[in-house]
Parts: C-alpha cells; sequence; structure tokens
C-alpha cells in the first residue's frame, strides 16, 4: 500500500523529476489507461507522457485541485488510505478535501472524508452520470429516455441540460457533454465550445485543467482554460 501512495502524490511526482533531469515537469491530472492501471499525466499541452504505474486494476478515478481517488472493485483509494467500498465502478463529485460519491451498482449515494464513507439518502430516479458540489448543495446529472437533467439531492429537477446518450459531466462553471459527432462545453454564461470527436465513451476529471475523455480505444485530454480550450491526443502507453 505504501508504493501507491507515495506515487500517487503529486509533490512525490515533482521532486522525483527534479531530482532526477533538474527540470520540473509539470503533471496535469491523472487517467486510468485502457488495462486499468492508473497513471500519472505530464508534460505540457501537446506534448505530454504517461508515468509509471501507480495502482493496478483501477475502474474509475478522479482529481480534484486537493483530492484524488481512485475505485477498485472493492475499495475507495486515496492518497492517504483505503475505504471498503460496494462493488463496482463510482462516480465522484468533489468538495474541497471531502467528496460525494456514487455507486451504480447498488445505486448507492456516499460522502467521502479522511477514508471513510458515510452513507447518503439521494432519492434520485434515472442514470446517475455525473455530480457536482457547488454553494454547499450536491447537484446530479441523471438520465431518463435520453433527455439528460439537473437535480437536486432530492430528485427535484433544477434545469435541462441536453437530449444525449453520451457520457455527461457536471463542471465547477459549466458542463461538458457528448453528442454521436461533437463534444460540448457550455460554460455557465450559456457560451458554448464544440470539438468534433465521434463516439465518446467516457469522461473523468483529470485534475483542475483537464478533462479525459476515451472514444473508440483512444484517450484525449481536454484543456479546459476559458479561451484557450483544446483537445489533445494522449499517448497509449508509457514511453
Amino acid at each position: 500500500m505504501r508504493r501507491i501512495l507515495l506515487a500517487f502524490c503529486p509533490l512525490f511526482w515533482a521532486a522525483s523529476a527534479w531530482a532526477q533531469s533538474g527540470i520540473e515537469v509539470p503533471d496535469i491530472g491523472t487517467i486510468v489507461d485502457a488495462s486499468g492501471i492508473l497513471r500519472r499525466v505530464q508534460g505540457v499541452a501537446g506534448n505530454f507522457r504517461l508515468g509509471p504505474a501507480i495502482a493496478s486494476e483501477v475502474l474509475s478515478a478522479a482529481c480534484s485541485e486537493r483530492v484524488c481517488l481512485a475505485k477498485t472493485d472493492s475499495k475507495v483509494l486515496s492518497t492517504t488510505g483505503e475505504v471498503e467500498a460496494p462493488p463496482g465502478p463510482a462516480i465522484f463529485g468533489f468538495d474541497a478535501a471531502e467528496a460525494i460519491v456514487y455507486f451504480p451498482g447498488p445505486r448507492t449515494f456516499a460522502r467521502w472524508h479522511d477514508n471513510i464513507l458515510d452513507p447518503l439518502e439521494c432519492p434520485v430516479d434515472g442514470e446517475v452520470l455525473a455530480l457536482r458540489v457547488r454553494g454547499g448543495e450536491t447537484e446530479i446529472a441523471v438520465r431518463r429516455d435520453r433527455r439528460v437533467w439537473r437535480v437536486h439531492q432530492d430528485g427535484s429537477v433544477m434545469d435541462w441540460i441536453a437530449e444525449t446518450a453520451g457520457p455527461v459531466l457536471l463542471l465547477r462553471e459549466g458542463v461538458l457533454f457528448a453528442t454521436p459527432d461533437e463534444l460540448i462545453l457550455r460554460r455557465r454564461d450559456a457560451r458554448e465550445v464544440r470539438f468534433a470527436l465521434a463516439g465518446a465513451e467516457t469522461m473523468t476529471v483529470m485534475g483542475s485543467l483537464y478533462i479525459a475523455i476515451r472514444a473508440g480505444g483512444t484517450t484525449y485530454a481536454l484543456r479546459m482554460e476559458p479561451g484557450n480550450e483544446r483537445l489533445f491526443l494522449l499517448p497509449g502507453s508509457v514511453p
């Protein structure tokens, strides 16, 4: 377990890069590759590399500015430990140093803090796609008959997002969703940025500025910086 925790820490990566080459290689986030290996992504826009394995048999993972969490079949892993969890993947929504977690298998919610999972009551109907905590309130993206809605924790509707069968992410200041042929980034002010990408299957928050998108066996990194949004191809294996 110590190996996982050490490699999972961004500070370790920065120190390691500095010690080996005298040049600090920036981290942009964390991804789960096609074989279920959790890896850091390092580099600058358009010139990325994947770091060595952090953990294996990972079903899902996500990072905020302060927390990184990964889900294996039976545990939630963090930089400080692990906790037993329901089987299957998980969906994460971050709240400072805590997180709201949804387990699609048993259709249950929990609040993660200090490697503890406290059950949450969220009577939500439909397919849960994404979570966001804003202003202390949990918001949930759910799909009902191809229509995607943003709802409160009690299940009441806040607004409509889109009609799509693709993946959806609730972002800090907007929403990202996929149609069969495009990625659509809709900012809070209703401004939209579109990217041509067919067949997006999953979206994962890599870190504060990047989203990982998997489509057709290929993984992309979407830079979210306002005014500098761009889609990059990520390397498929460790150099």
